[in-house]
């Protein structure tokens, strides 16, 4: 376990499984405190905190409904109180993880599928780096990290418009708020994952699968820690002069 990242305090949202579960696990494993996010999983996100502290680091679970304004509002209140108050309010590294997409054709969309789409890929992400970026600049320094997805580059499949659209307007939320806290020594990037192995993808033996991994140039699915290692990376103190980008990793999916 390295300590790049020891006394440093990390959320990270939608944490109890896939690449949110990969990235909780790595920040620890380079030294940070870290808060695992659920959205209704108690149990699965314990169990990934439970990993971590076997393996000598320290997570903590909260839990909260991010697609609503009073779910956003409680994990940011949650803050003041993490880790028994030991970080007196302070947050050092974001990582916006929590997602959700729909797959079908734009034209039988409905208001509520824009709605889930747009509150907990957008507007979640967002109320939570406003909070986030101004504990930051307080502080001198800070990691916000979104996790967005390599629709946010291209449109390789059709049927998730509108959650290509979502991914679009966190990429350019990232490259904005880059240049607004840069100068307090806090950093704004994108890690955007191609197709990664997680169950909620798409499965071996599906047509989807199977035309999904013949567009990446490496022949393969993603795995978690491969995003988590992008992740780290961005979140350590060697990546103090990278900001405003967007990373795919993608094995050259939309290469």
């Amino acid at each position: 376990m390295t300590q790049a990242l020891k006394g440093k305090l990390a959320l990270v949202t939608g944490a109890s499984r896939g690449i949110g579960a990969a990235i909780a696990a790595r920040l620890a494993r380079d030294g940070a405190s870290v808060i695992v996010h659920y959205a209704s999983s108690a149990a699965r996100a314990e169990a990934v905190a439970k990993e971590i502290r076997d393996a000598g680091g320290e997570a903590e679970t909260v839990g909260a409904n991010l697609s609503q304004p009073e779910g956003v509002k409680s994990l940011i209140e949650s803050l003041n109180s993490a880790f028994g108050g030991r970080f007196e309010g302070r947050l050092d590294i974001l990582v916006n993880n929590a997602g959700t997409v729909e797959y079908g054709p734009f034209l039988d969309s409905s208001d509520t599928s824009y709605d889930t789409h747009f509150n907990l890929n957008v507007r979640a992400p967002i109320e939570l780096a406003k909070d986030a970026a101004a504990r930051m600049v307080t502080a001198g320094w800070g990691r916000i990290i979104n996790v967005g997805s390599a629709f946010g580059e291209a449109a390789p499949l059709p049927g998730v418009t509108l959650y290509i659209a979502s991914k679009f307007a966190i990429r350019g939320f990232t490259r904005g708020l880059s240049r607004e806290v840069g100068k307090f020594g806090v950093t704004v990037n994108a890690v955007q994952p191609g197709p990664i192995d997680t169950e909620l993808a798409p499965q071996p033996g599906t047509e989807d699968h199977a035309t999904m991994t013949k567009l990446a140039s490496v022949g393969r699915f993603g795995k978690p820690e491969e995003i988590a290692a992008a992740v780290a990376y961005l979140a350590s103190p060697e990546a103090g002069y990278t900001t405003g980008e967007s990373l795919t990793v993608d094995g050259g999916w939309i290469a």
